[in-house]
């Protein structure tokens, strides 16, 4: 076989199989067994799973919902969690002089980071820092990379739809388990669902509910069909039960919030009053008579202080918008093309995940350090000389 037949046989291959993937499969053989590909649902609040929670049977007040971002929270502070415990009790109270497997791969990921931590902060401020950036760092990566786990945004609370778009439900169980098991059904391709109105989800709601208490079956009687299904007329949808938690603004927010205190607190921790040098230039001003330039501070203060505020905002964004987008890239992808491609854009979502933990950790550590930085360290030195002189 020649070099262009072993070509064309090859190119024969690709093009079945995107004629198969992109053509027969979302338009003929998922339409004609009711898993037609709808348009992406983008939501960007995290969905509610459960209305007027009350964790541990405390009641927080009606609007304390529980919501599939504060599910994932949770999940990752149980891994971070717990990865510390099987360290530490792995390493005997990191007291083994002879490293296990786990213990030799945590402890060369935090000698890096401490190191890393050292080379920006020096020596001095470095023992300080660390536990903030390493805490933070860790966080969000196991946080981001929720996203490429399986089943994350996928699998869910099925429910009546809220005021909306809503799709049909059909039975694929009679009894499982004591109840009967449904799911979506979608016959048409880039279908964006039926209207629901508010009206709709509360007489939903009044169906499943008789429906899983078996009064449904009591009130029709003698006028029930086999096979019958009384909530064919209804519409319904799925809330995942995790999505990232980086998705959700108020998380990155909190954690920006975070951030910005301890920068403050180690600024003040290590200069005292005079961090306020920086915002509020007292000593520019007492000095006027021999630097009277020194009066330009009182407009670097304030612009100072605007760019210390403005960091919550930077640091919360940058990391919504980036896994934010990087979820919906995925579900589009997915959406365009349910075989092989995605696999690179889960890929690069690894690569953006490790990235975005880093560099919010990163600028975490650069403010801080700054912060614990003297602000007329210059002008003393520059004093001192000329006094000697």
């Amino acid at each position: 076989m020649t070099k262009n037949q072993r070509g064309l046989v090859i190119f024969g291959i690709v093009l079945v199989f995107a004629v198969v993937v992109c053509g027969w499969l979302p338009f003929s053989f998922l339409p004609s067994n009711g898993a037609a590909a709808a348009i992406p649902v983008i939501q960007v609040p995290g969905e509610v799973l459960i209305h007027h929670w009350k964790p541990l049977g405390i009641d927080l007040g009606p609007k304390f919902d529980l919501i599939n971002t504060m599910t994932s929270l949770f999940l990752v502070d149980i891994l971070v969690v717990g990865l510390a415990l099987l360290a530490w009790r792995a390493s005997k109270g990191w007291t083994k002089e002879v490293p296990g497997r786990l213990q030799g791969f945590l402890e060369a990921i935090g000698g890096f980071l401490y190191g890393f931590v050292r080379n920006l902060a020096g020596p001095k401020n470095s023992k300080a820092i660390f536990p903030l950036v390493a805490t933070i760092f860790l966080f969000l990566l196991f946080a981001n990379w929720m996203s490429v786990v399986p089943g994350i945004e996928s699998v869910g609370k099925f429910h009546c739809a809220h005021p909306g778009n809503g799709y049909q439900a059909t039975k694929i169980n009679d009894n499982f388990l004591g109840t009967q098991v449904y799911q979506l059904f979608n016959d048409q391709p880039l279908n964006s669902g039926d209207p629901v109105t508010l009206e709709d989800e509360h007489h939903c709601d009044a169906a499943t509910a008789n429906l899983n208490t078996g009064a449904a079956a009591a009130a029709e009687g003698d006028h029930a069909t086999e096979g019958s299904d009384p909530l064919k007329d209804y519409r319904f949808h799925i809330t995942p039960f995790f999505r990232p938690a980086a998705t959700d603004l108020n998380l990155t927010i909190a954690l920006a919030l975070i951030s910005f205190f301890f920068i403050q607190f180690y600024g003040f921790k290590e200069l005292g009053l005079g961090y306020l040098q920086k915002f509020i230039p007292i000593g520019s001003l007492g000095n006027l008579s021999k630097k009277p330039l020194g009066a330009i501070d009182m407009i670097v203060g304030p612009l100072e202080l605007i760019s210390e505020l403005s960091k919550i905002i930077s640091l919360s964004f940058r990391l919504f918008g980036n896994i934010f987008a990087g979820g919906i890239l995925i579900a589009v992808m997915l959406f365009l093309v349910g075989t092989g491609l995605p696999i690179i854009f889960y890929a690069l979502e690894l690569i953006v995940g490790l990235a975005q933990a880093g560099v919010f950790a990163v600028l975490t550590l650069v403010f801080t350090s700054q912060a614990m930085q003297g602000h007329h360290g210059d002008e003393e030195h520059e004093e001192h000389a000329v006094e000697h002189h």
